[in-house]
This record gives C-alpha cells, sequence and structure tokens, in this order.
C-alpha cells in the first residue's frame, strides 16, 4: 500500500508542476514539497465529490494560498468537478482556477485566501462555526453538524501577526475539530526563516492551548496519515501537526529560497517523471495510479446521502426550519420598529435597538467584538458571551483583535452565519485585510464603526477618524453607510440583512436633534433630499450627524434670502448606481457644497468644479467638542460663509 501511496503523491507532485508550467506561472517549491500533506489530509476527510458543497462536510482552507494549483490538482485526483482540461486554463482569464485560490464551493473551494494569515483565522471561524452549531441543533443520535476543519499553512502564514491572534482564540475555545498541518520547510521567499524568525513554534502553539504532532520525515505521506489519526482523538484541543518537508522536492533547486517560485520546464518535469516511475507525457496519471484514486473516490462519492436531515425534520421541524437556513440561505424581507418616541438618539443605541430586532427573526445573526461592544453598543441584549461552556450565546468576544476578529468572522460567515463585528472608525485599518476578503467573497459580515469623525475629543488624533471613511469607500462591493439618525440608521440596517451584502455602519456615540424623523427618509437610494425648495439657490450634500449642521446652515441662509436644498447622502455606493435623472434630481443645477467629517478627495465627483468641500484632512486634536468643531471649520457660520463666497464666484 505504501508504495502505490508514495506513487500517488509523486503523481500529484508532477501534475501540480504540470499545471504551473503549462500556465509559465505559479510557486513549484510548495507543490512539490507539501504534496504528501494534501494527500495525506483528502483521503482522511470526510467529503463527497459528487456533492462538494454539502454542508456537513470537512472543510479544507489553503492558507498558504500559492500553493493553488497544489490544491487544484488534488481536487482532480480525488474527483472533484476540476478536469484536467481545467488545469491548463490555471491563471488564465475567465478561469475559475485563480491565481490564488478564491471561494467556489461547487468545486471545493471553500474560501478565497492568498494574504498568508487570513487562511488559518478563517479557518478557526469555520471550526468555531461548526462547535457553535452543534452545540445547538445536535441531538442524540441525530449529529446534523459534526466536521473537522483543515487547513495548511506555511511558514508566512504564521509570521503574520492574525495567525497569532486567532490561534490564541482557537485553544481558549478549544476547537479540537481544527486540524493545521504545517508545512514546515524552514524556507520564505527572501531565504531562511532563521533569518527573520527564531521562535519556537512547537513552544508557541502549546503555550495557546493546542495538541502539537511532528512529523520529523513528512517527504511521503504515511506518517501524516498517523498524525491525522491521532489529531482526531483529541477532545479538548485544536491541533498542529508539524510536517517538516522539503520545498521543491525533487527539483535542482529543493530545500533553497530559488524553489518557491520556480517554474520547472518541460524536460525538468519529465525528468521527475522519469526519476519517479512515471509513465506517460505531461497530465498523464498511470493505471495503478488511477485505480488507486478511483477506490478511494469511490468510498467518498455518496456520503452525503448518509446525512439523516430528513429524520432530523421529522422528529425535531422547529430546529429543522432554524438549521435548513444555515445552507438554504433564502433572504427575505426583515420587519422592525422605528423608534416609537421619536426622540434624539445616538446612532450607536439606534443600531443596537436594530440588532436586537434583526437578531429575534434571523438565528444566523451573530457578533463579534474586538473588547469594545459595551461602546459600540454592537451585541445582543441577553445574548451572551461565547465559551466553551455557553456554546449557544450569540456574542463572541475576540479580545483587542480587531484582525482576527474580522477574519474569524469571515469563517463563521462562509459556514452560514451573519455577521456583525465593531470596534472604533480609527481603528478600522486593523482589520482592513480581512475586510477586503468580505468584499472579495461576498459574504455577509456587517462591520459596525462608532465614534465617527472626530469621536471622542479629548482622547485626540489617534482616535479621530479622518480618512478611514473614504479607504472604506473605495473597496469593491463594499457598501459604506453613514446614517444621520435613527431612522437612517434602522433602513440601513434593514438594507444590510435583507441584501446580505459585505457592508459597513458608521454611527456616531452621540445623537443629534435635527431630524429625528424623516417621513422621505430612504437609504435604499443612497442619498435623497432632506429639505427641498423651488429654485435653490445652492444644494448642501451632508452625511451622518454633518446632516443637522447642513440643516442649521440651510435656516440661517433662509434668514438671509438664500435658500438652499439640503440631501442626505447616507450610501454613495448605492447612489452611484441610482440613475442619471434621478441624481440630477438630487443634486441639481445649483452650485453644491459637501459636508462629512472625513477626508474629502471622494466628494468632488459630487460637488463638481464650481462646489465647494468642507471635510476634515488633517489630524486632530485633543481638545473639546466645541473647540475642536470650530478648530476644523465644522461650525454654522463657517459652512455659511463657505456657501456665500461659493455663490459669489
Amino acid at each position: 500500500m505504501e508504495k502505490i501511496i508514495n506513487k500517488t503523491v509523486d503523481t500529484l507532485r508532477v501534475l501540480s508542476a504540470e499545471t504551473i508550467s503549462h500556465s509559465n506561472s505559479g510557486h513549484s517549491g510548495i507543490a512539490l514539497g507539501a504534496a504528501p500533506i494534501m494527500y495525506a489530509t483528502y483521503a482522511s476527510m470526510r467529503v463527497d465529490p459528487a456533492n462538494p458543497s454539502w454542508f456537513n462536510r470537512d472543510r479544507f482552507v489553503m492558507s498558504a494560498g500559492h500553493g493553488s494549483a497544489l490544491l487544484y490538482s488534488t481536487l482532480n485526483m480525488f474527483g472533484f468537478p476540476i478536469q484536467k482540461d481545467d488545469l491548463k486554463t490555471f491563471r488564465k482569464l475567465g478561469s475559475k482556477l485563480h491565481g490564488h485560490p478564491e471561494l467556489f464551493p461547487e468545486l471545493g473551494i471553500d474560501a478565497s485566501t492568498g494574504p498568508l494569515g487570513q487562511g488559518i483565522a478563517m479557518a478557526v471561524g469555520i471550526a468555531l462555526a461548526e462547535k457553535k452549531l452543534s452545540a445547538t441543533y445536535n441531538r442524540d443520535k441525530l449529529s446534523m453538524v459534526d466536521h473537522y476543519t483543515y487547513c495548511l499553512v506555511g511558514d508566512g502564514c504564521l509570521m503574520e501577526g492574525v495567525s497569532y491572534e486567532a490561534c490564541n482564540l482557537a485553544g481558549l475555545w478549544q476547537l479540537n475539530k481544527l486540524i493545521v498541518l504545517y508545512d514546515a520547510n524552514e524556507i520564505t521567499l527572501d531565504g531562511t526563516r532563521a533569518s527573520a524568525d527564531g521562535e519556537d513554534i512547537v513552544k508557541r502553539f502549546m503555550a495557546c492551548g493546542w495538541n502539537v504532532l511532528a512529523v520529523d520525515k513528512a517527504d511521503t505521506a504515511t506518517p501524516i496519515l498517523d498524525a491525522l489519526k491521532k489529531a482526531k482523538r483529541s477532545k479538548t484541543k485544536p491541533t498542529l501537526i508539524v510536517c517538516r518537508t522539503t520545498i521543491g522536492y525533487g527539483s535542482s533547486t529543493a530545500g533553497t529560497a530559488k524553489a518557491h517560485g520556480q517554474v520547472l520546464t518541460t524536460d525538468e518535469i519529465m525528468g521527475l517523471r522519469k526519476s519517479w516511475g512515471l509513465k506517460g507525457e505531461l497530465f498523464a496519471i498511470d493505471k495503478d495510479v488511477e485505480e488507486h484514486m478511483s477506490t478511494i473516490i469511490k468510498g467518498k462519492t455518496g456520503v452525503s446521502k448518509k446525512w439523516k436531515i430528513k429524520k432530523y425534520k421529522r422528529e425535531f421541524p422547529t430546529e429543522y426550519a432554524n438549521l435548513v437556513q444555515f445552507y438554504e440561505v433564502k433572504k427575505k424581507p426583515a420587519q422592525y420598529n422605528l423608534n416609537a418616541n421619536k426622540k434624539p438618539m445616538a446612532l450607536r443605541d439606534a443600531g443596537h435597538e436594530m440588532l436586537q430586532q434583526m437578531h429575534a427573526q434571523n438565528p444566523r445573526l451573530v457578533g463579534a467584538n474586538a473588547d469594545i461592544s459595551s461602546t459600540t453598543k454592537a451585541f445582543i441584549k441577553g445574548g451572551g458571551i461565547w465559551a466553551v461552556d455557553n456554546q449557544t450565546a450569540t456574542d463572541i468576544a475576540c479580545g483587542v483583535r480587531e484582525h482576527a476578529m474580522a477574519a474569524i468572522a469571515n469563517g463563521l460567515a462562509l459556514h452560514g452565519y451573519m455577521l456583525y463585528c465593531s470596534t472604533f472608525l480609527a481603528f478600522s485599518d486593523y482589520l482592513k485585510p480581512a475586510l477586503r476578503l468580505s468584499s472579495l467573497m461576498n459574504l455577509p459580515v456587517h462591520y459596525i464603526f462608532s465614534h465617527d469623525g472626530i469621536g471622542n475629543p479629548p482622547d485626540g488624533p489617534t482616535h479621530q477618524a479622518n480618512e478611514h471613511i473614504t479607504a472604506l469607500r473605495i473597496v469593491p462591493n463594499m457598501h459604506v453607510f453613514r446614517p444621520c439618525n435613527d431612522v437612517e440608521t434602522a433602513q440601513t440596517f434593514k438594507w444590510i440583512y435583507e441584501s446580505g451584502k459585505p457592508s459597513t455602519t458608521i454611527v456616531s456615540r452621540s445623537g443629534g436633534t435635527y431630524p429625528t424623523y424623516s417621513d422621505n427618509a430612504d437609504v435604499t437610494k443612497g442619498g435623497y433630499l432632506v429639505k427641498s425648495v423651488d429654485n435653490p439657490q445652492a444644494t448642501i450634500l451632508a452625511t451622518g450627524l454633518e446632516v443637522e449642521l447642513a440643516m442649521d446652515v440651510g435656516e440661517m441662509l433662509a434668514k438671509e434670502s438664500i435658500h438652499v436644498n439640503v440631501a442626505s447622502m447616507p450610501c454613495l455606493e448605492l447612489f452611484n448606481v441610482q440613475s442619471g435623472a434621478y441624481k440630477k434630481s438630487v443634486l441639481g443645477k445649483a452650485p453644491r457644497v459637501a459636508i462629512e467629517m472625513g477626508n474629502g478627495i471622494i466628494w468632488h465627483k459630487y460637488v463638481g468644479d464650481k462646489g465647494s468641500i468642507i471635510s476634515f484632512d488633517e489630524f486632530g486634536k485633543s481638545a473639546g467638542e466645541k473647540e475642536l468643531r470650530e478648530h476644523l471649520g465644522f461650525t454654522t457660520e463657517n459652512v455659511v460663509k463657505v456657501i456665500k463666497e461659493m455663490l459669489e464666484k
């Protein structure tokens, strides 16, 4: 048996190298070195190649995303719907086999990875989802959710800080069905790991509460298969399997940094085929290897049909109705109540109120926080904090770990949950890479950022957000909302949870006095007129609490017989896709001024050459709010002055 396993691993090596060679682009080092890991992992996994997206399948995350060709070749050999002709499209326009893996569950690709560290952090989220779902829905002798999450990491993944953040939590949460295979070849792109990292990885993971196993000779698959069996015996700890491999195994650059991104020539590949006793031309698979893989595939095919979901539906109809939402996601209208008292309220409080209502309607909705939910108000009242002894709780405390929080949220969303996660707007940079992947994968993750603009003024410039709103708005597929009152906040949350789109809501820590209610509020259009007059001499565009400022300006100008329209612009992304006629009806023909307590560069598009922008393009100060607003120009008097000067021109 070991002989055919070794030959199959060698076949996987050359098939991956041939895929890379055919596109003349890729990373042969990991393909040749980590093939034994991939064979052993997929041979051990409970998956159904005929039903790749089966809900209770074992998941695999290729955190070392540069090993994409190895992943695609593995899926091909294990019977997933990736054909040899597909391998020949690797990295070509229109192919689903991208340069780094992108989410295609129907092909067996469970996550988009590439930025190192993101994959392992998402795997923690997936494993957490499995543990939470199993605690919520499993019943005696009817375990609807009971799978493992596997992840392949390299030295680079474990150097990235997000991996440390997430793995610390995985140990705390006792995610024993998380198995991470570490391709420990001691080589990075520029040289050796030792040149930049002297950490004892084994001690690190043990300190984080992990079970650690070592495979000192991982150039063959058999010892890795044995280690995987041991890993599954862990009852309270996630497992790290340290696999000592050789990067670029078999090639002329084996064991060196040169092997990392090497593309082998046809002659080199044929030389490997000959030395490993593999017959045929490029992309050929020997008959005995095909027969071996056919046996493995046959043993896996149809396993999804043994899932007792029909019996579960009969015996537990209520639980089934909730569980089915996780794998038959259907968007349905959300119902909510507006602020019945119509009293001013801080928008973080309005968001908190909406979360309670949304969660009551949607069991998929859970939240994560970075030790700041008591301030952002992004939590479910009475829902509890997730812990080993409270696994059905609604909220997940990630500690002061914004990056891991967002990446873990992505993992939870990949398993069917809808997520909200929160921190201060000024700290959104800490989680930006994970937020970008939320958008790339089109995941239902809702980022709630409080303390917009100058936030809490005495805290000073480190806590005052200026460029952050613009940075979020330019992320493709991300919808950024900045509501002006409780009504817009309610409509924002409704749109987000009905659409399931990756979104951001920026809320204030303080409340406004006007308007607390707007009959014509419509965030779905992205922008609308709050105040409209005949023949306006100017139009003021504003977001957030600056809408209140704009209204005050309008009233002051009216006393001087200068009449203006005021538009609330809660979501520029939605406004941009409206019809030309609608946009003209809001923007008008008169000169425009935009007011937003953030960087103003994006507003040039809306005010034009003759317009003006009152923005926050510098670092702030430690000061009282009134004093700082005056310093930055966010006062009624200054805006009136700017508009008058604009009209005089």
